[in-house]
């Protein structure tokens, strides 16, 4: 009997352990299909997990199927009574009760960026909040946190089918102080973005160049002010006016965009260390400046998104201009170049700053004042059509297929339903991905459409 006990515990203790009998306790996650679903820029401040439109509740049922969810998270989700607002020059302070982690855990959000001009709305104890409160319904997050070290580094989360990483930074930083900063041995570093700092050129025609370089010096010459010309073989300065932009001589008026080298070095060794421990990587970008005529990124966005996948990124995505834009495949991995909006929802206190920036008394007590002076600017239907890409890969991450979802955001809705994904009908479907083939074009990526359903011919 004493040998048939000590036989018994050792055949369980080999059978737990994987010894026999079972083989490999991870090869059911190695031979899985990996599918991966993404949404854009999340506005959201009301509950949606009561709903019951079908058209919104198909759609939850498709971020749920997926292995892993991805979505730009650009808000903060913290008691906007209890926490101090940062002052913003630009736009208003975003929030939502720190129940928004939850909602977008119940819609089946798995990881979130955090980089983005919303990142310190509510400043240090607004962002460490956010973080808390994801944190708590298991959601994990990159492109934040209490230095630059930790805003950098990837965010991991562990699913059925393998690690799955997160690298999010944002070029879009109307506000300097959102950007973490490094620990110093005689001082703390400070709370914040993931930053990739870059310098916003405008590139003018030689005959506007010498229009706009006569009009600064002679405005110099009559404060004053001495005027310096580039010494003989000197290469010649952009012509700076105190804006966000300064001018430089070329061929075409064109925004051209340059990336802070360092940042760049650290974001893509970050995308490296990330590549060697996750089976799906994925890099986000929030950027603001693009070709809004022809509704495509900058030259930096596109250099950019390619050094990722370089770098060892899976898959890119692209946040900000708050409306779709194409699909790229580049070396065999998708880029999204803009996801669009996915919550757009109006949040339900304003600060007094906001009031005024928009020309309203700085004690307004009614948010919707502000609501309909932005929606005036958010006019166009682009902003409230989008869709929802459903990518997979096999066991060695080939891509194996991505689906397009058209979804919209009930535009001419009353405010209380405004903002709400759903999937969109026939007509605005078809209409929605017809806009996504010919912006997908640009990149030589063709989308078919099946069944109201885009999809990328691979």
């Amino acid at each position: 009997m004493k040998h048939y006990n000590v036989l018994s515990k050792t055949v369980l203790f080999a059978v737990l352990t994987g010894l026999v009998f079972l083989g490999p306790l991870h090869s059911a996650a190695v031979e899985k299909e990996v599918t991966v679903a993404a949404v854009g820029d999340c506005i959201i401040s009301h509950k949606v997990s009561n709903l019951k439109t079908p058209a919104f509740l198909k759609l939850a049922a498709i971020l749920r199927g997926a292995d892993v969810t991805y979505a730009n998270c650009e808000t903060t989700f913290c008691d906007a009574t209890e926490n101090f607002p940062s002052y913003k020059t630009t736009d208003p302070n975003l929030f939502c009760d720190p129940w928004g982690a939850d909602e977008l855990k119940w819609l089946g959000i798995d990881i979130v960026s955090l980089a983005n001009n919303h990142t310190m709305d509510f400043s240090f104890a607004g962002l460490t909040e956010t973080i808390e409160n994801l944190k708590r319904v298991g959601i994990g997050y990159a492109g934040a946190g209490k230095n630059l070290d930790m805003a950098s580094r990837p965010g991991y989360i562990d699913t059925a089918v393998g690690t799955v990483s997160l690298i999010s930074c944002s070029s879009w930083i109307p506000e300097k102080e959102f950007q973490a900063s490094q620990v110093h041995p005689h001082m703390k570093g400070r709370p914040g973005l993931n930053p990739l700092n870059t310098q916003m050129l405008v590139q003018v025609t030689a005959e506007n160049h010498t229009k706009l370089k006569e009009a600064m010096n002679n405005t110099l010459k009559d404060l004053g002010i001495p005027v310096e010309e580039p010494k003989e073989g000197e290469k010649e300065k952009p012509l700076d006016f105190g804006g966000p932009y300064k001018f430089m001589k070329g061929d075409k008026t064109v925004i051209v965009v340059k990336p802070n080298e360092k940042d760049l070095e650290r974001i893509l060794e970050e995308i490296k260390i990330a590549r060697r421990s996750s089976h799906i990587v994925m890099v986000s970008l929030h950027e603001h400046n693009a070709d809004y005529k022809e509704k495509a990124p900058t030259k930096f966005w596109k250099d950019f998104a390619r050094q990722c996948v370089d770098a060892g990124a899976d898959m890119f995505f692209g946040t900000g201009p708050h409306q779709l834009f194409g699909i790229e495949i580049y070396k065999g991995k998708p880029i999204f170049y803009s996801l669009g909006n996915f919550f757009f929802q109006e949040t339900r206190l304003i600060s007094p700053e906001a009031y005024v920036r928009w020309d309203l008394p700085a004690y307004s007590k009614d948010p919707l004042l502000l609501a309909e002076k932005m929606n005036a600017y958010f006019k166009d239907k682009v902003f409230w059509q989008s869709f929802v890409p459903l990518v997979s890969f096999d066991k060695k991450n080939k891509l194996t297929g991505i689906k397009l979802y058209p979804i919209v955001l009930g535009q001419n809705e009353p405010v209380f339903w405004r903002g709400i994904p759903r999937l969109a009908g026939k007509e605005q479907g078809k209409e929605i991905l017809q806009r996504l083939q010919k912006l997908s074009a640009i990149f030589k990526t063709k989308v078919v459409i099946e069944k109201g359903v885009g999809k990328v011919v691979l």
